[in-house]
């Protein structure tokens, strides 16, 4: 199986491995947006990412729900990363905060789908589903990132 979208790489569904399982829904729903998966305290109200059993504001157990984050956000701090990272990241990449806006929730995410450089806080950006490297046995090991918002 498969999977794509007009503007990233294709993913092998049968050759690829999460970097964490639970992070976000894979393979994605088809017609479906990608989605990051977290949780919301039902007794305060706060959002997390990732998941989370307790909530670390009011400490209710057994109040908290999965939620799946908007796969819109906006950049608050970026930098860029001119050396490989020891994960087998090849340089230069980009990474830093978005800010999910409807979710009132700050996550570190990677960046892809442009010049690392061009990225800036402020800029809105969108969740994708892709390899963040490949493991010794040959698989796609993929994880969550944010590309620039492409104007439709």
């Amino acid at each position: 199986m498969e999977y794509s979208d007009k503007n990233t790489r294709t993913l092998e569904t049968s050759n690829s491995i999460p970097i964490q399982p639970g992070l976000f829904e894979y393979p994605p729903p088809e017609q479906c947006h990608p989605a990051l998966l977290g949780s919301h305290c039902q007794s305060c109200g706060r959002k997390f990412f990732p998941k989370r059993t307790l909530c670390t504001y009011c400490f209710v157990d057994g109040r908290m729900e999965e939620l799946k984050l908007d796969n819109r956000a906006v950049i608050y701090a970026v930098t860029v990363v001119h050396i490989p990272s020891p994960m087998g990241i090849q340089a230069p990449y980009a990474y830093g905060y978005v800010d999910i806006l409807t979710d009132n929730i700050r996550i570190f995410a990677l960046f892809t789908g442009d010049n690392p450089s061009s990225f800036h806080s402020g800029q809105e950006v969108e969740l994708v589903i892709e390899p963040v490297r490949t493991d010794g046995q040959g698989h796609q090991i993929i994880g969550y990132k944010f590309r620039p918002v492409l104007l439709r």
